[in-house]
């Protein structure tokens, strides 16, 4: 299905701000300010510290320390701030055409850092202290002394509103795993790179994992030595953003400047697997007022690990000796093996007084490996002649993720323009090693390709604003612009052998002659009939007002309309207020609307899987089918078109910064969320078949669909803490940062289909309804300590994982009930880093120092059992995995 051509209406408005924004170019007449910034105690070159132009423009100095802002004439303050310096103001004067140069020295201090920040405002020089909305900023400082090497455990382990479940035994999810923020779904969240939405992984979550049921972006991806900070904006911002932002925005900053850095980090569990070994450096050119190009480049590899037990199951057929064995681990409970590989580019080049270019993006691989559920010999699912001892399924990935960015921003007549164009792309293949296809007897292979999921997007902004002088306490701040996006998804058929009906029948055993099972076992392949390549388009565009109309009182105001050519338009509005009425003390509040248009995943996946029920005593094969939710088969069970979520987001807080050197936020929210798109139930069985074949469809004897099932509402509290001060001849900082949050399914709104209620079956069961509800902690709690003396850095982390739990399909009650509360945990993480010379820094640490576990799954006598009869220890819903404790070296070396 390909999407119709842009309208011209758009066409020529998009077209007609372009030449607003560039026709005053050639008369336009700006003001240059460049400098230096150096460490006062010896004169360093500080790299990253944070300059901008009161009310105007803002960015960060370069390997050398220098900087270059452009604005209108006029005067303005110069704010240069850095984490651990304080913060030094200068007024300064700009006249057209004029360079002006101030150079500023930094002292080191106990004050926090006033952090210029580009989510949750258009302003370009509002800081995380005094923005009306939380945000939370991640230095690479912060990142490096986690000790962790993927990109989402970094983000979890630093902000306690982000959880990041390990989920094992899981298909792709193995390999993709998603984060969510404040107890929401993965596709709820909008990430960004340098402020450009980045596009979303091609994997539909269809197993039964937290975010089961949706697409979230691959944030593991992108390579952690490339990113200079990470920016959480814990706020809805749909109205600003544009879809995915219900429950807040993730901008990560890549780094900049030319400065040269490499890191090796060699680690293992204690249990001794797990082995992983990270190499990652960045480097590039600095030309000082003629811009820069910085290239961060990174490998890991990361060994799977094991916690299932022995299998004490019977193997083989009865009588037969071999169960006498003493029983083995023939199961892989754990992280998956996986190798990434990935490159990230960024780049800045002055092209006049007024314009700027830019340029962006990426490419990383990724190949993995994780095991499905052993399939032993007296299972009906092996052939027997060509696995006689059983076998352990493989599950093999190979991730293709890439992106790049174009565009060119600057200010002519008062405007500052950013104009640009974004494509990303995702590529899943699955192949299936160490099995067979049962249906094929003993010609079947051992090695399938299962085929291929693909995503794209494309992305046009333009985005304009200008500080209009009111007589006002600071200027009006007015952003506007427009945006084109298409998205495309994909999915490519496997090889024959790994979907079709070999039609030979079981081979040997109780159940000799019966149909056998289709496909390749653990992940039969996509079908042709699954295979599809379809797109959609959609328009956009927004206003964004920030006004101070009396001293410390802050409001900002945004609108967006967007229309997609599959279901419509929206609208939505946010209003966020800060007032300040004695200073160090705020107030802070927002309201908003926003919507979540479904995925082209959601919208179109589809595929097969074989399910086996005991129909008239005869073990029968099921085909149980994915159904996009407008197809003809899925109308058979009730199922509508999907629709956007919509969301209503409540906020209001404080923020007291009583001293420069302590700060506290505390945050309360609420998030409605209506026509929440969920995964249904699997519907199977003798009267949906019968269903099925009345409506014509003889040959369907399954199905499941995605739908907008349910509302939801979220409540929680986030709570900030920091604090530094100097302790002997060093500083020493705190950071406490808690998290509560509840999820409401609101039952009114689960209504079954009348097709479905009738043969009683339920659209949305109690297992989801656990999982979405239960399934990640209530309450989390991060505690850290930092302390830098001289050449020694000592990071300790404490985070408080609160309790979750798994529901069963059984009433409570009922003996063979499988509902589990896992209980809270305590998790310790330490760094010790040592700078050895100048510029290199040797490193030991632990992550989960003390190998906590979470609780054990349950094996109860009367069946009940969520441990797969005592294989599986743990359970993927904790928060933290299960690997035990992770002890490490890390050798890094920085110069300019």
């Amino acid at each position: 299905m390909k999407p119709p051509p842009l309208p011209r209406r758009t066409f020529a408005a998009i077209a007609f701000l372009v030449a607003a924004a560039f026709a005053p170019a050639l008369a336009a007449q700006t003001g240059t300010l460049t400098g230096r910034v150096t460490d006062a105690a010896d004169g360093s070159p500080l790299a990253g510290a944070a300059v901008r132009l009161s009310g105007a423009s803002s960015g960060v100095t370069r390997a050398d320390g220098t900087y270059r802002l452009q604005a209108a004439p006029g005067s303005y303050e110069l704010v240069v701030s850095r984490l651990g310096f304080g913060t030094v103001r200068v007024p300064v004067a700009l006249t057209a055409g004029g360079t002006a140069t101030r150079d500023v020295q930094l002292a080191e201090t106990a004050a926090l850092l006033e952090t210029v920040v580009a989510v949750g405002t258009r302003r370009p020089d509002r800081t995380a202290t005094d923005a009306p909305v939380p945000v939370d900023v991640l230095t690479a400082a912060d990142i490096q002394a986690t000790g962790l090497t993927e990109t989402a455990q970094i983000i979890q382990r630093l902000a306690p509103s982000v959880n990041f479940p390990r989920a094992s035994v899981s298909d792709g999810t193995d390999h993709v795993r998603p984060a969510t923020l404040r107890g929401l779904a993965p596709d709820q969240l909008l990430v960004l790179v340098n402020g450009k939405r980045r596009h979303n992984s091609a994997l539909v979550n269809v197993n039964g994992s937290v975010g089961r049921g949706s697409t979230a972006v691959d944030l593991n991806a992108i390579p952690a030595s490339s990113i200079e900070r990470i920016e959480i904006l814990r706020d809805g911002a749909a109205a600003q953003y544009g879809s995915d932002a219900i429950a807040g925005v993730v901008n990560i900053v890549l780094k900049t400047g030319g400065r040269r850095e490499a890191m090796a980090t060699v680690g293992q569990t204690t249990e001794g697997d797990g082995t992983v070994v990270q190499v990652a450096g960045s480097g590039g050119m600095d030309f000082g007022e003629r811009g820069f190009v910085s290239l961060s480049a990174e490998f890991r590899d990361r060994e799977n690990t094991n916690r299932s037990l022995p299998d004490t199951r019977q193997q083989y057929f009865p009588n037969d000796p071999r169960n006498n064995g003493r029983a083995v681990v023939n199961h892989r409970q754990g992280d998956s093996d996986s190798r990434d590989a990935g490159v990230f580019l960024n780049s800045s080049f002055p092209l006049a007084a007024w314009a700027e270019a830019y340029a962006f993006g990426g490419l990383s691989r990724r190949d993995g490996e994780a095991a499905g559920f052993f399939r032993r010999a007296n299972d009906a699912r092996t052939v027997r002649a060509i696995h006689p001892d059983g076998f352990l399924p493989l599950i093999g990935s190979r991730i293709v993720d890439g992106s790049g960015v174009l565009g060119a921003r600057g200010s002519v007549a008062g405007f500052r323009y950013d104009l640009s164009g974004v494509h990303g792309a995702n590529s899943f293949r699955f192949d299936i090693s160490n099995s067979n296809n049962v249906s094929m007897g003993t010609a079947s292979p051992t090695e399938f390709y299962a085929g291929t999921l693909k995503f794209d997007q494309t992305t046009f902004n333009l985005d304009l604003s200008r500080a209009f002088s009111l007589g006002l306490p600071e200027a009006v701040n007015v952003a506007f612009g427009a945006e084109y996006r298409r998205d495309g998804y994909g999915i490519a058929a496997g090889d024959s052998a790994s979907w079709k009906n070999g039609g030979v029948p079981i081979l040997d055993g109780p159940t000799a002659g019966q149909v056998a099972a289709v496909g390749a076992q653990v992940f039969p392949g996509f079908r042709p009939s699954d295979a599809k390549d379809v797109s959609r388009h959609n328009t956009a565009g927004y206003v964004d007002v920030e006004i101070t109309p009396v001293r410390g009182l802050l409001i900002n105001a945004a609108a967006r309309v967007e229309d997609y050519s599959d279901f419509g338009s929206t609208q939505d509005g946010k209003l966020a207020v800060r007032f300040e009425p004695i200073p160090g003390f705020a107030l802070r509040g927002a309201y908003g609307t926003g919507f979540r248009a479904p995925s082209l995943g959601q919208s179109f996946f589809s595929s097969t899987a074989t399910n086996f029920l005991v129909i008239n005593g005869v073990n029968t094969p099921v085909d149980v089918r994915t159904f996009p939710a407008g197809s003809p088969e899925a109308k058979v069970l009730g199922a509508t078109p999907l629709q956007p979520e919509e969301s209503v987001n409540y906020s209001a807080g404080v923020a007291w910064e009583p001293s420069p050197a302590l700060s506290l936020t505390v945050d309360a929210y609420r998030i409605d969320i209506d026509d929440r798109i969920v995964f249904s139930e699997n519907f199977t069985g003798t009267a949906i078949r019968t269903l099925f074949q009345n409506a014509g469809f003889a040959g369907v004897t399954g199905g499941r669909f995605f739908t907008n099932a349910i509302d939801t509402r979220t409540t929680g509290v986030d709570v900030v803490l920091q604090y530094a001060r100097p302790l002997g001849a060093g500083m020493l900082r705190f950071t406490g940062g808690g998290n509560l949050t509840e999820t409401e399914v609101l039952t009114d709104s689960v209504q079954t289909p009348p097709q479905l209620a009738g043969l009683g079956e339920v659209l949305f069961g109690r297992v989801e309804r656990g999982r979405l509800e239960r399934g990640q902690p209530r309450n989390s709690l991060n505690l850290s300590l930092n302390y830098a003396l001289e050449r020694l850095a000592v990071n300790l982390n404490n985070r408080r994982f609160g309790e979750v739990s798994v529901f069963g399909t059984a009433a409570v009650g009922s003996p063979t009930n499988t509902d589990q509360t896992f209980g809270a945990r305590w998790i310790t993480d330490l760094d010790v880093s040592y700078r050895v010379r100048s510029g290199l820094t040797a490193a030991v640490g632990a992550n989960n120092l003390f190998g906590v576990y979470p609780e054990q799954n349950f094996r109860s006598p009367t069946g009940a059992d969520n441990s797969n009869a005592g294989i599986f220890p743990f359970n993927q819903v904790s928060p933290f995995g299960f690997n035990g404790a992770f002890y490490y070296v890390r050798l890094s070396w920085q110069g300019l």
